[in-house]
């Protein structure tokens, strides 16, 4: 029988995520000697090579990868195992840990403070990432819940579609292209852009647009904000693709304009994702069932 501690698990996960001993250490603060000698004690257990150096760089072996999994889903376990005890000890506070996409924050908090309103005995905690970076913390047993449009097919999940999602291209009311009512994609081209930086679903949603209709425009800005995007179009610096959703307020004040390019909106669906198998505690799946409830009505409100 193996004999790993979960601290041992949890340097092992942090390195095969950074593939970087350094980076590691920083994460689990512990040295970078200290995480290559725990990497050895369990090698020594399994009886074989977790990670290959290939010249300066580090890549999990086939036995890394195999026990990555394992290893994933027992540090999960420890932590819903953590929860469930405090339950059973009657503690009345308990923890749910919420991710969304940046541009899930003009609904989904209005929606956690209607399930807040009605239990108050759970806390939430709040991460806001972009959707590579939430789909880490899902896979990492470090939040309970995603909210995200674009579904993760990198890891085992369980999906739930909310509504729609749609997007669409945006300009400042200067822009020459607002004057027209039917914009072809072509039109686009060689055109001022600022984009959400790669990694997130918006950017994703774009480039699938931008390659399907063979069309380049020019990045010019790169932006992990939508109020920084938001900003840069009112003040004329270029045209972006954005989700409609964030831009309910600027449109009813004139600031932005929706551009008529044929084949937008482009409707998506917003998500709750859930790792598979879902947690056993019963207030991660109250907590879903309160937001496939309470979305629709909130984002319907947002649009009208």
């Amino acid at each position: 029988m193996l004999n790993i501690s979960s601290r041992q698990l949890r340097i092992f996960v942090s390195a095969a995520k950074h593939l970087n001993y350094t980076r590691a250490a920083e994460e689990v603060h512990i040295s970078p000697p200290a995480v290559s000698m725990q990497i050895k004690e369990i090698e020594l257990q399994v009886d074989a090579p977790l990670f290959i150096k290939d010249g300066r760089k580090l890549r999990l072996s086939s036995t890394g990868e195999y026990f990555l999994n394992h290893a994933r889903h027992i540090l999960q376990t420890l932590h819903e195992s953590e929860r469930v005890i405090e339950q059973i000890k009657g503690n009345r506070i308990e923890i749910i840990k919420v991710g969304i996409i940046s541009t899930a924050q003009y609904f989904l908090p209005q929606v956690l403070k209607l399930f807040r309103e009605k239990h108050s005995e759970y806390k939430i905690i709040l991460e806001i990432r972009n959707r590579e970076q939430l789909v880490e913390l899902l896979r990492d047993g470090q939040i309970d819940i995603a909210i995200m449009g674009l579904v993760p097919k990198e890891i085992d999940t369980k999906v739930y579609a909310i509504t729609n999602h749609p997007h669409v291209f945006i300009a400042n009311f200067g822009h020459p292209l607002t004057k027209l009512k039917k914009i072809q994609p072509e039109a686009l081209n060689d055109l001022d852009f600022i984009s959400r930086e790669k990694g997130s679903g918006t950017r994703a949603h774009m480039e699938t647009f931008i390659q399907d209709h063979d069309i380049h425009p020019i990045i010019i800005m790169e932006m992990s904000s939508n109020e920084s995007i938001k900003q840069a179009v009112i003040a004329g610096l270029g045209i972006s693709f954005v989700s409609q959703h964030t831009i309910a307020n600027e449109l009813k004040n004139n600031q932005l304009k929706i551009l008529k390019v044929l084949d937008t909106p482009i409707n998506r669906k917003w998500h709750v994702v859930t790792l598979n198998p879902m947690s056993i505690n019963r207030s991660v799946e109250l907590l879903k069932d309160f937001i496939l409830n309470q979305s629709e009505i909130i984002i319907t409100k947002l649009l009208s």
